[in-house]
């Protein structure tokens, strides 16, 4: 009754949700709009996102990962606000390739991206952030 117990109690300890990033996660910021020079920020953790212009408020936050058989997937939310309206982007990379978790055939991927415009009423000239996750 006890090894019963306690094997029930060892299965129901791991869950399908973890909370390591297998992928590579960036912001590109491009101050002059899209198409143009932007500067890289790597993201390690959920939070306030710091940029060079003190104007910019923005976090990311929704930090998940989940595994299941050979799919693993991964998302993360970018999330800025601008007086009284707030923009989000969410992002989510799947992979379903066993020998990618090492890249053991130095194999280049696509990244998965999505991004948006901080001051859509500047048109072009609106300073542009892009969420990437990448191997």
């Amino acid at each position: 009754m006890r090894t019963l117990l306690l094997i029930l109690i060892f299965c129901f300890s791991f869950s399908v949700e973890a909370a390591a990033d297998y992928f590579k996660w960036k912001i590109l910021f491009a101050a002059k709009g899209f198409g143009t020079e932007y500067e890289t920020i790597p993201l390690a953790a959920a939070g306030k996102v710091e940029f060079a212009d003190k104007k910019i408020e923005c976090r990311m936050e929704s930090f998940w990962t989940r595994m299941e058989a050979d799919l693993l997937l991964e998302g993360k939310t970018l999330v800025c606000v601008n007086g009284d309206k707030e923009n989000s982007v969410s992002v989510v990379c799947r992979d379903n390739h066993l020998n990618r978790k090492y890249n053991l055939l130095k194999e280049l991927y696509p990244a998965a991206k999505a991004g948006f415009r901080l001051l859509p009423k500047m048109g072009n000239g609106s300073p542009y952030l892009e969420l990437r996750c990448y191997f």
